[in-house]
Order: C-alpha cells, then structure tokens, then sequence
C-alpha cells in the first residue's frame, strides 16, 4: 500500500468521523428542543378566544367623599364561565410553526452565562450558525393543537385576515440551542404571536435535571 493512499483513507475516514459527529451533535439538539416543546408551546401560549376580566379601575371620591365602588365578581364569575366552555370544547386549535429554525444571537449567549453564572458554566464552542427545517411529527403537543407550517399561510400581516376552515390560534417557532460545555444547560429563542399586534419574544433557559430537560425560566424581550 502506498504511502498516497493510506493518507486517503485515513483522511476519509477522519472525514467520516466528524460528519458523524456534527450528525450525532445536532440530533442530540433536534432530541432536546423535540423533548422541551410540548412544555414551551403550553408556557407561551395565548388563547384569544379567552380575554381576561379587566382590572378595576381605582376608586375615585367625589367632593362629599362617596367613593364609587367597583364590584368586578361578576366579569370574574364570567370569565371561569367561559374558560370552563373552552376547556370542553374540542375544536382544533391550528399552531403555525414557523418551518426552519432561528438563529441565535450574541445577546442570549452572553445571558445563558449570566443566568447560570452561579454554576460556572463555559460555552460549547460547536458552530450552529445554520438553520434545520422543524420536523413537525417529531413535535408531541397537547391533543387540542394541530401543527401547521407557517409557510402553508399568507406571508407578513395577511396571516390574520385569511379566511380558513380552520382555527388560526398563534404562530410559534424557535431558535436553535445554544448549550454550555457539559450540554447540561442551554437557551433557545422563541416566542408566540396571536395577531397584529399580539405578541411577545424572549430566552428560554433550560437545563437538565435527572435525565430530563426542563425550562427554568422565559425571559421576555419583546412585546407587541
């Protein structure tokens, strides 16, 4: 054997290895944001359908000091009212995933240091500046949700005023993870829209306990 072609199969082989591993890295990845999503959908979302009695408004006192009262047991006994129809009803409530991964930014890495910063952690230095397309059957959620691609639905605003036969109740989606060294603690990106201007995103903080991935924290940086 020459000495050319022991160093080509030697470099295949190197080659092979660390295709396999970046394989074996992001489907450890897909593996953690398929496991977190069924608690992350239910953590941010917002139904609509169910707005929430408004607060009072403060007492005001007129000149001879009667002060108005407000009386709000009845919008409250209203509102249990409601949720309870909503919890019994079984129309399908259509989650438009959006279809590929965000990226994540500088800000939320500096904050997985930061939030963890009593556990010491360092950064894994693993590149994951390109995106995956989400797998939507690999995504268990609540039996109420129906998944949908975002990209199945009119772009920007038109969204919201489509007329489906379905009912269009948020848009979702997230980041890929950044993890620490040891993969036991990470941030994701991600957030819930329920119309114009409804809506809100933020860091999810994760980390893993027993075996088990959970979300310790949603920090919100944006509303709209």
């Amino acid at each position: 054997m020459t000495i050319k072609l022991t160093f080509v199969i030697i470099s295949t082989f190197l080659l092979f290895i660390s295709c396999d591993k970046k394989q074996t890295d992001l489907e450890f990845e897909k593996s953690v944001a398929n496991e977190i999503f069924p608690v992350l959908l239910d953590s941010v979302f917002h139904d609509t359908r169910l707005a929430p009695p408004p607060p009072p408004p403060p007492n005001s006192e007129w000149s001879d000091s009667t002060a108005i009262k407000w009386d709000e047991s009845k919008m409250i006994a209203e509102y249990e009212k409601r949720k309870a129809e909503l919890e019994k009803d079984t129309t399908k409530l259509v989650i438009a995933i959006v279809d590929s991964t965000y990226q994540i930014n500088e800000r939320a890495k500096k904050e997985l240091i930061d939030f963890y910063k009593d556990f010491e952690i360092e950064l894994d230095t693993l590149n994951i500046e390109e995106s995956y397309k989400i797998n939507l059957t690999d995504l268990k959620h609540a039996d109420k949700f129906k998944l949908k691609y975002r990209s199945e639905l009119p772009a920007t605003s038109k969204v919201w005023k489509g007329d489906y036969d379905f009912y269009l109740s948020g848009i979702t989606g997230f980041s890929r993870i950044q993890f620490d060294r040891t993969k036991n603690y990470g941030v994701m990106i991600s957030g819930f829209g329920c119309g114009r201007l409804c809506g809100f995103s933020g860091l999810v903080f994760i980390r893993k306990i027993n075996g088990k991935w959970i979300i310790d924290k949603i920090k919100v940086t944006a509303i709209s």
